[in-house]
């Protein structure tokens, strides 16, 4: 009849049937396996190789890196705060041009009208096309000065009371030296 060691079985783990003697294994607590079966339990036991941090990652979690993020930043609110007078300087309006100021008469006030057109006229690249522009106070024509960068001088700037009143295309802001 049928031989006890040579009859049908099934594997527990997936329930395929199976001939002892084709080579599945059994244990007494374990039960009756294919050699598929047993190799997946086998592997079950085998721990996965834990993955190691990199050396940049091993290195942000450090005291000493968090430490020196801190340094960093507080030396870089240190420049800020060194340079506050000039970031805020930087959006301020500009000073004045002429220091003090300087108490002048009508005609002093319209020596320096006409200067500032001559100024113009330079920088546009004309050489004083208005020659009919006449110091008030004295009655005489602006001293234009040659090269290339030319000076308008007043011709008689005593009268105004200073020592020379000047203007020229790189400087189009008339001077009043006293």
């Amino acid at each position: 009849m049928t031989d006890p060691e040579r009859r049908d079985k099934t594997c527990q783990g997936c329930g395929r049937s199976m001939d002892i003697a084709d080579g599945g294994e059994t244990g007494a607590e374990e039960g009756l396996y294919c050699p598929q079966c047993l190799i997946a339990r086998a592997e079950r036991y085998i721990r996965e190789p834990e993955i190691a941090p990199t050396p940049l990652k091993r290195l942000r979690e450090t005291t000493a890196w968090k430490v020196s993020l801190i340094l960093a930043l507080l030396v870089c609110l240190a420049v800020i705060a060194y340079q506050a007078p000039r970031i805020m300087a930087a959006f301020q309006a500009p000073k004045p041009v002429r220091m003090g100021t300087y108490a002048t008469d009508a005609a002093t006030d319209q020596c320096l009208k006409n200067l500032w057109r001559l100024a113009a006229e330079l920088q546009q690249g004309r050489e004083a096309t208005v020659p009919a522009l006449v110091c008030p106070a004295s009655g005489k024509p602006y001293v234009i000065g040659p090269g290339t960068d030319p000076e308008v001088h007043c011709p008689a700037p005593s009268v105004h009371g200073f020592r020379d009143i000047v203007v020229s295309r790189n400087k189009p802001v008339p001077e009043l030296k006293k």
